[in-house]
């Protein structure tokens, strides 16, 4: 809102996380509108969501997040489809 974006209850915001363990939140995250080219993501940020997530669908097979993250540490994503 600082910044002259329109906000209101049910609207869909879209942003960057590009520092999410800086204490100042407006260094957190970047709206949209507030992307720029020289705007960094945080990619550990990105990376634990993702295993986060991962863990949620294959935990109920058994799998760990310790073993997801061990089983795509170092592969590429080609490998990463071959058995």
């Amino acid at each position: 809102m600082k910044e002259g974006a329109e906000v209101h209850a049910g609207k869909n915001t879209r942003f960057l996380s590009t520092d999410a363990e800086d204490k100042r939140y407006e260094h957190k995250v970047n709206s949209e509108e507030r992307i720029e080219k020289s705007v960094n993501p945080d990619t550990k940020k990105y990376l634990l969501l993702l295993y986060t997530v991962a863990t949620s669908l294959l935990s109920h097979l058994g799998y760990s997040n310790a073993e997801i993250y061990d089983a795509v540490r170092g592969h590429n994503y080609k490998s990463l489809t071959e058995s």
